[in-house]
């Protein structure tokens, strides 16, 4: 009965998890990032689809401050994906994010995740 509880409290959390306002799909190719700089608003919570369309093994690697936010890491073989439903921090920041492969980032596989601040709405005309 207790494990029951325990299942139906687990589901009722889950389903009460605010979903993803929109979905962003980030590919790795051959020593790329597409797109290469991925922006998101302040607070927007967002769905991170990353997909491996290369040849070769790719990884998602954010920065110290990316994993700190929450931002998953993921290593991937060809054809494969991995996603992150993630919430932008209140405040602006950037995040690097590399493919730790060997030579990979040297190659020029890097992007940027850029947090742009939310806009400022207008006060009510008199």
């Amino acid at each position: 009965m207790l494990r029951l509880c325990l299942l139906m409290c687990c589901a009722l959390v889950v389903g009460c998890a605010a979903a993803p306002e929109r979905e962003i799909v980030v590919a790795m190719t051959e020593y790329a990032f597409l797109p290469p700089t991925i922006e998101v608003t302040a607070a927007e919570r967002v769905r991170l689809v990353v997909r491996n369309i290369g040849r070769l093994e790719h990884d998602f690697v954010p920065d110290a401050r990316g994993r700190a936010l929450g931002l998953a890491q993921a290593h991937l073989a060809p054809g494969g994906s991995a996603s992150n439903d993630w919430t932008a921090p209140a405040e602006p920041t950037e995040v690097r994010i590399t493919c730790t492969v060997l030579g990979h980032e040297t190659l020029g596989m890097v992007a940027r995740l850029v947090v742009r601040p939310q806009a400022s709405r207008a006060p009510p005309s008199p």
